[in-house]
């Protein structure tokens, strides 16, 4: 697809987190106490990392969210500014602190995560809509939500959203999926990754092929499984990216399937990385990529994330996704 003349923004949707990482030799059992080896503090959140991430890739971006009143939120907001984030449309809580996430991270870079959601609960169907109205979208622009703020918010954007702009909705984390069937009401891009996707669509694990954790989803049955929950997750909405880890991603659109394979890196930490993968495939939509050049490069932005400590940790630029490591082995 040719680029734009004037490409387009992204516009972030969802949460502002402080992430406080623990790493840990094993992540805690039920009733178990793991003593860490070691801590760190950085930035997330999906939406702000989500915002962050389409910037990296050259986009113009900005954010509607919500943050408390105090360090960590006049922090936040900082640490957005400096990475190429608007944050007009970003409301200071009086009355709620800024989000906290707590995140396990094992050897093996897997994670756990507990989030408390501050001011994030409290961003309003109204604000989003009343933020969208002020944007003044275009056809060439792309919204992108995530379900870390309450689903009037998405609600809104279903209902206030105009015709022309692209809608990818991360449906993470898993939850029953807003009523967007009505008249007027836009159907977003669902983007989830295999679990999350065997969630909305009522099947089972083992049929989305997420039944090893090892991300090998090459076998005929589990293939098969999986796209079929693509198409299935396809139908919720205006077609679908599941993410498949290590195996890449897999694009249901117009009736059409389209595997993307991931290039092979050293795992240290997989936090954040579905995050990098929508803010690179909301940049690159705005740019003017078709939706499977789009998903190639958000696998290769994905992979590049998970190479470091943190949400942030390895935010990929267009120049990072050209080499080797970018590549499909």
């Amino acid at each position: 697809m040719t680029a734009p003349s004037t490409p387009g923004r992204v516009v972030a949707i969802g949460s502002v987190n402080i992430d406080r990482i623990l790493r840990c030799p094993v992540l805690p059992a039920p009733g178990e106490t793991v003593l860490a080896a070691g801590s760190a503090q950085g930035f997330g959140g999906k939406g702000a990392n989500q915002a962050v991430a389409a910037a990296a890739m050259g986009a113009p971006t900005c954010l509607v969210a919500r943050v408390g009143a105090d360090a960590e939120g006049r922090a936040a907001l900082a640490d957005l500014r400096a990475a190429g984030v608007a944050t007009d449309a970003v409301r200071t809580d009086p009355d709620a602190p800024t989000g906290l996430a707590v995140v396990l991270v094992d050897p093996a870079g897997e994670n756990s995560i507990v989030v408390v959601p501050g001011a994030n609960g409290r961003l309003t169907g109204a604000e989003v809509a009343q933020a969208l109205a002020g944007l003044a979208l275009t056809s060439a622009d792309t919204v992108l939500t995530s379900g870390e703020v309450p689903e009037e918010c998405i609600r809104a954007t279903a209902s206030a959203l105009p015709a022309g702009p692209r809608w990818i909705h991360n449906a993470a984390p898993a939850g029953a999926l807003p009523d967007w069937s009505g008249p007027g009401l836009r159907r977003p891009l669902l983007v989830a990754n295999a679990v999350e996707a065997a969630q909305l669509t009522g099947r089972s694990a083992d049929a989305a092929g997420t039944t090893d954790g090892t991300g090998d989803n090459s076998g005929d049955d589990r293939r098969d499984g999986t796209a079929a929950t693509a198409t299935a997750l396809a139908a919720l909405g205006d077609g679908a990216v599941v993410t498949l880890g290590a195996a890449g991603a897999l694009v249901a659109t117009g009736g059409a399937l389209h595997r993307v394979p991931a290039p092979e890196v050293a795992v240290v930490d997989t936090t954040g990385a579905g995050d990098v993968f929508c803010g690179a495939l909301a940049a690159r939509l705005a740019q003017g990529a078709s939706l499977p050049e789009a998903a190639a490069t958000a696998v290769a932005a994905g992979a590049f994330a998970v190479t470091a400590l943190g949400a942030r940790g390895a935010l990929p630029r267009p120049a990072d996704l050209t080499g080797p490591a970018a590549r499909p082995s």
